[in-house]
């Protein structure tokens, strides 16, 4: 399957290949060579591993945008979407580590280190914003034992208005 661009040249040349024989795929440019291996299981479609591709490749953009939405967030005390920030900072955190000892001949552990302690550090924070969300469920008198953090309630009061400006700040709202 050909997919309709490629990041580095612009060109529709990206192609998944050995997505059946491994858990391993390989997304290459046929234009540029930009060439990246991804994990892939036994239902993983061709568009799995390009969207993988995608994530690795901005992961560090990502990082920055969501470390720097973190604190709005902890402000208005939006802690669910807090938590799932720092879920996904976690799991950037372990990329890079996964990045870092790809190399087996030129690992930096102190980087490797790095990553492990700030993706441990962005769990317990996730867990501890789930805390506060339940708690702040529970004071509210929202949740009772049978409900759950997903169901839907009538309160009207737990409903934030979006103002434009919120959607325009989060540079990932154009995101695809």
């Amino acid at each position: 399957m050909v997919f309709p661009f490629t990041l580095d040249c612009g060109e529709k040349a990206i192609k998944v290949e050995n997505l059946r024989k491994s858990v391993i795929a390989t997304v290459k440019c046929g234009h540029c060579g930009l060439t990246k291996e991804v994990l892939v299981n036994s239902i993983s479609e061709p568009v799995d591993a390009f969207g993988d591709f995608i994530d690795v490749h901005y992961a560090d953009q990502e990082l920055q945008r969501l470390e720097k939405r973190i604190g709005k967030l902890i402000k208005e005390n939006e802690w669910g979407e807090l938590a799932f920030s720092y879920s996904i900072l976690s799991d950037i955190c372990k990329l890079k580590v996964a990045q870092a000892l790809e190399d087996e001949d030129k690992v930096d552990f102190d980087e490797v280190n790095k990553w492990k302690f700030k993706a441990e550090e962005y769990k317990r924070r996730e867990k501890d914003a789930l805390l506060q969300l339940d708690t702040l469920e529970l004071e509210k008198g929202i949740r009772t034992d049978e409900e759950s953090l997903f169901s839907e309630h009538d309160e009207s009061d737990m409903k934030k208005e979006k103002k434009i400006e919120d959607i325009f700040d989060d540079p990932g709202f154009l995101e695809f």
